[in-house]
C-alpha cells in the first residue's frame, strides 16, 4: 500500500473545537491556496501542490462537511496546519 499526505487542522475554539478540518475540495475537484484573504486565490489539483504552496506561505481553504460550523471552507494559515504521511 502507498503512503498519502494527510493535510489536517484542528479547531481551536468555539462551538466545534476538536473538530477536524481537511482541505475544501471545489466541484471540479481542485483545491483553493491564498497568499492572504483578499487574493491573489490559486486553484491546484494534488494535495503535493497544496503543501508546495504552503511551504511557501499560502493559506489554504479547509472544510468538514460533516459538522454544522464548518461547512464553509475557512483559510488556515500555513503555521496551524498539520502534514503527516499516513499508509
Amino acid at each position: 500500500m502507498r503512503a498519502q499526505l494527510a493535510i489536517t487542522y484542528v479547531v481551536q475554539k468555539g462551538k466545534e473545537a476538536g473538530v477536524l478540518l481537511v482541505p475544501h475540495r471545489y466541484r471540479d475537484g481542485k483545491f483553493l491556496v491564498s497568499k492572504c484573504k483578499q487574493g491573489p486565490h490559486f486553484r491546484v489539483g494534488s494535495t503535493e501542490e497544496l503543501l508546495s504552496h504552503m511551504v511557501s506561505g499560502h493559506y489554504i481553504r479547509m472544510s468538514n462537511p460533516e459538522t454544522r460550523h464548518h461547512r464553509t471552507p475557512r483559510l488556515i494559515r500555513p503555521q496551524s496546519i498539520r502534514v503527516e504521511w499516513v499508509s
